[in-house]
C-alpha cells in the first residue's frame, strides 16, 4: 500500500521544496503543483507534491495517521 503524506513547505529552491511533518524534514518536488508557496501544506508521495491542502485538510489527515498508528500499536500490544 502506498501513502501519501501531508506535509509543510518550509523553503522552496526552484521546483525543489524543503518540507517538514512531525519533525522530519525531507525535499519534494514541485512540478505537479507550480503554484505551491511557502508555508502551504501538501500531499507528497514518492517524492513530489502531488496537491496542495488547506490547513484544516493537513491537520485532520496527520490525526487520521496517528490514530493509525495508536492503533497498529495496540493490535501488536495484544500478540504479546
Amino acid at each position: 500500500m502506498c501513502l501519501a503524506i501531508p506535509m509543510r513547505i518550509t523553503a522552496i529552491d526552484g521546483a525543489l521544496a524543503t518540507i517538514v511533518a512531525e519533525g522530519l524534514e525531507q525535499h519534494a518536488s514541485l512540478a505537479l503543483v507550480p503554484e505551491a508557496a511557502v508555508g502551504d501544506h501538501v500531499l507528497v508521495h514518492a517524492g513530489y507534491a502531488i496537491t496542495v491542502l488547506d490547513a484544516e485538510e493537513a491537520e485532520e489527515r496527520m490525526k487520521l495517521f496517528a490514530e493509525l498508528g495508536e492503533f497498529e500499536a495496540g493490535q501488536r500490544d495484544g500478540l504479546d
